[in-house]
């Protein structure tokens, strides 16, 4: 349970960037909103491997990325 309030306390703050990058890679709304969601269900999943101090907004970034790339 910890690391899900943690989850939603760090990762969420950069949701608004993140669909903005996923518009610029996807060009429609819904492909977007599609695209963000996979990246934080993503992003959740492997949430624990996260080393704590690393760059997390770059982390996101690297999951919407590849996640974009094998669609």
């Amino acid at each position: 349970m910890a690391d899900q309030a943690k989850f939603a306390d760090q990762a969420m703050e950069y949701m608004p960037s993140l669909y903005s990058a996923a518009m610029r890679m996807t060009r429609k709304p819904a492909d977007a909103e599609d695209l963000v969601q996979e990246t934080y269900l993503r992003a959740y999943r492997g949430f624990g491997g996260f080393k704590e101090g690393t760059n997390l907004k770059a982390w996101l970034y690297r999951i919407l990325t590849n996640t974009f790339i094998n669609r």
